[in-house]
């Protein structure tokens, strides 16, 4: 893999449009692909990302994923999670060469993408935060390097991936035990998508609201009994310092739930809460995720609320 070779971002939201542009602004062969039904004419789009360190703005291709019969290099999914059955299905219509790099968050998201036989996929795990503003202009900024690691087939040709994808922008790094950051990061989603939707705040409630942060912990604590039967060593503590360090860095900015919910979109909470309640009631013996599971069907509930307006 070389930065010659094209890069497929397929979803244009506040971080499929980040990571285009900063791909773009590198020198790689960047595609923004959209996978709604609906069509959009091909050609480049001026994205706009508002940084930590000023403005970067990056002009690139894009088309629709209805438009392409073949995709031959790095495809990097980063639309939210409930589009996956879509995206499956149609990516294995198609001629499709190279890895794949699920760039979402939750449980299980590569799973049907294994079913559907593709034959190196790689997970990766966001620590970044990013808010779609208007039309092609986000916010963005990375809270810590992001992990890439093998979920599917042989891990060579991770660290050639990595490279080709990370930017100084937008840095990603190689890790082998990747379950690990995945099921760290769900558990802090767990967090952050359900207490700042149904309170509708921004993430910094956390070191603003103590009483908001012992829910947090206790979430934490739930989540924490299925990591370990799971064999994923995980500590309350170390949790509890990344919702802090996360809260405190982005403070004002409105978590990617609470945003779907406003504007009548679905949320990945099925991913997350759900996915979590769900491997723990098919556990032996059954692990009971009671405020887990109520928070992520409270957001659930409150999401089919406005869709349905």
């Amino acid at each position: 893999m070389t930065r010659a070779q094209n890069i497929y971002v397929l979803g244009c939201g506040a971080i499929g449009l980040a990571l285009a542009a900063h791909l773009a602004d590198s020198g790689r062969n960047v595609i923004a692909v959209r996978t709604s039904t609906d069509e959009v004419p091909a050609g480049k789009i001026l994205i706009t990302v508002h940084t930590g360190e000023g403005v970067l703005k990056a002009h690139v291709e894009t088309v629709s994923l209805s438009q392409l019969s073949q995709l031959s290099g790095i495809i990097v999914v980063t639309a939210k999670s409930y589009a996956n059955k879509t995206i499956a299905a149609a990516l294995k219509e198609r001629v499709v060469s190279g890895p794949l790099v699920i760039m979402q968050n939750g449980i299980g998201v590569e799973n049907l993408y294994r079913e559907s036989g593709f034959p190196q996929i790689f997970r990766c795990v966001l620590y970044t935060t990013g808010q779609i503003i208007s039309k092609n202009v986000v916010t963005f900024r990375p809270i810590a390097t992001s992990p890439i690691g093998p979920v599917k087939g042989k891990p060579s040709g991770l660290k050639q991936c990595v490279e080709t994808l990370s930017t100084r922008g937008f840095p990603f790094h190689s890790e082998n035990d990747i379950q690990k950051h995945i099921w760290k990061k769900a558990i802090i989603n767990s967090v952050f998508n359900t207490l700042c939707p149904l309170l509708e705040v921004d993430n910094g409630i956390f070191v603003r609201d103590a009483e908001v942060a012992r829910l947090a912990s206790e979430i934490i604590a739930e989540c924490l009994l299925l990591a370990n039967a799971r064999n994923v060593s995980l500590s309350g503590s170390e949790l509890m310092e990344q919702i802090m360090k996360i809260s405190h860095g982005s403070r004002g900015v409105l978590i990617s739930t609470l945003q779907d919910i406003e504007n009548g979109r679905e949320t990945e909470i099925e991913s997350l809460n759900l996915e979590m309640a769900r491997i723990a009631s098919s556990m032996n013996p059954q692990i009971n995720l009671t405020k887990t599971e109520l928070l992520g069907r409270m957001v659930l509930a409150k999401s089919k609320l406005r869709i349905s307006q």
